[in-house]
């Protein structure tokens, strides 16, 4: 049973707590409870033994015993234990019945262990100290609850995260990386995002070298990115990938048409062993293309071309050397010859050394332009051959007046042939500079 004032286990019944001397209200309570919990008057006090005594003694002779004891008429009465008398029990103290603190005129009761000291009384709590309760089982449930609604926000996914991931799976590396910076804005710990960040940063700097045609920086950094990008199976690493390949084949085309480039200013320049030999360590590479082996065969030909018609040309220019040096050889012959003139006797032997003379440089004139047939091309012997022939009507026209202004037919043919043979022997030496 508990005491509806302090709360504490009340040992046995009684009309007052044991320890806060409240009012027990008892229910049900019988007539042997009510023997331990209500002493009559005459039993409060010390307890006196003497009526006690008389009685046991009466008890004893009515069944033969004495006043010590023993009986007389049975031989085992003196084995019996000896029954103390009065006089001989030890007085018994029945301690005073302590009356509850704060009652002063409530009847006694009986305890059966001394109260303890520190026990206080219960009281009732105030109402201000009931309101500082609810106030703090009030702010309790308030920050329970925010702290539920601040847990189930924080497990909320990310929506910029989200997004940002969504399209780093699609291959949209633009949208993605536009997201994870925003993701990083609101980020509780930005730098969880650096790596990816940086990796898409770094993909869009290497597409832009490619764009370019910075071949050499993009290829180095997407290597750096292969390895960097640890999911192989990622659309990060397959666009890597493929990127890679796209710059190791344009620096390829580039470096292939510098190659060509190349080749063709040493045919341009007629170095055509330096062409040659660039031609062979292209062809050595066989990680050409069909479009980029064709254009080498293409070259091939040109340069086997351009050799032929330089072994040609220096043909020619040995043939041309070789006939100039022919025509040189008989202009020097005429040239001996024509001395004769001077030391004629005669103005008919004079006569006859220019005219025959004469006949000796146009003929040599004639095998000339022949042979100039032969070596310059069409437009450049047209010019010439409408050159040679406005030539001869000046020739003629002045050996005509020359004539004209001699006394006598001897000398007026002299003076002819004189001007022809000069004027010949002088178109002879313009043609031998052509050669």
């Amino acid at each position: 049973m508990l005491c509806k004032n302090c709360g504490r286990e009340l040992p046995i019944a009684g009309k007052f707590c044991p320890f806060c001397g409240a009012v027990v209200e008892q229910e049900g309570v019988n007539d042997e409870t009510a023997v331990f919990t209500s002493l009559p008057d005459e039993l409060k006090g010390p307890i006196d033994l003497s009526a006690f005594d008389a009685v046991m003694k009466e008890d004893h002779h009515a069944d033969g015993l004495t006043d010590d004891g023993v009986t007389t008429g049975d031989p085992f009465a003196a084995t019996d234990p000896h029954i103390p008398t009065a006089e001989e029990l030890p007085p018994i103290d029945v301690p005073p019945v302590r009356r509850a603190s704060g009652t002063p005129s409530a009847p006694r009761t009986t305890y059966f262990s001394e109260p303890d000291p520190d026990d206080k009384p219960y009281r009732k709590p105030s109402k201000g100290k009931k309101g500082a309760v609810i106030a703090v089982v009030v702010i309790l449930i308030i920050a329970l609850i925010g702290g539920g609604v601040w847990f189930f926000m924080s497990r909320q996914p990310d929506e910029n995260l989200t997004l940002a991931e969504k399209y780093l799976n699609r291959g949209d590396f633009d949208k993605a990386l536009e997201y994870y910076l925003a993701a990083q804005a609101e980020a509780k710990d930005p730098s969880s995002l650096d790596s990816t960040i940086q990796m898409l940063q770094d993909y869009q700097t290497a597409q832009q070298y490619v764009d370019n045609g910075q071949y050499t920086e993009a290829i180095a950094l997407l290597k750096q990115l292969q390895n960097r990008v640890t999911d192989p199976d990622s659309a990060l690493y397959d666009a890597v990938e493929d990127l890679l390949e796209q710059a190791q084949t344009a620096q390829s085309d580039d470096e292939f048409a510098s190659d060509l480039a190349e080749v063709q200013s040493y045919l341009a320049d007629k170095k055509y062993d330096a062409a040659a030999g660039k031609l062979d360590s292209l062809d050595a590479d066989d990680t050409l293309t069909a479009d980029q082996k064709k254009q080498l065969s293409d070259l091939r030909d040109q340069l086997s071309q351009a050799q032929q018609d330089e072994q040609k040309q220096q043909e020619t220019q040995q043939q041309q050397s070789q006939q100039k040096q022919d025509f040189s050889s008989q202009m020097d012959a005429l040239e001996q010859n024509d001395l004769q003139i001077a030391s004629a006797a005669t103005q008919e032997d004079e006569l006859a050394l220019t005219a025959s003379s004469f006949e000796s440089w146009d003929n040599l004139l004639v095998e000339m332009y022949d042979y100039l047939a032969t070596v310059l091309n069409a437009d450049q012997y047209a010019a010439e051959e409408e050159s040679y022939k406005q030539w001869v009507q000046e020739r003629d026209s002045g050996a005509a007046n020359a004539a004209k202004e001699s006394s006598d037919e001897t000398a007026g043919q002299l003076a002819s042939y004189s001007f022809k043979q000069s004027y010949t022997k002088a178109r002879c030496y313009k043609l031998l500079d052509l050669m």
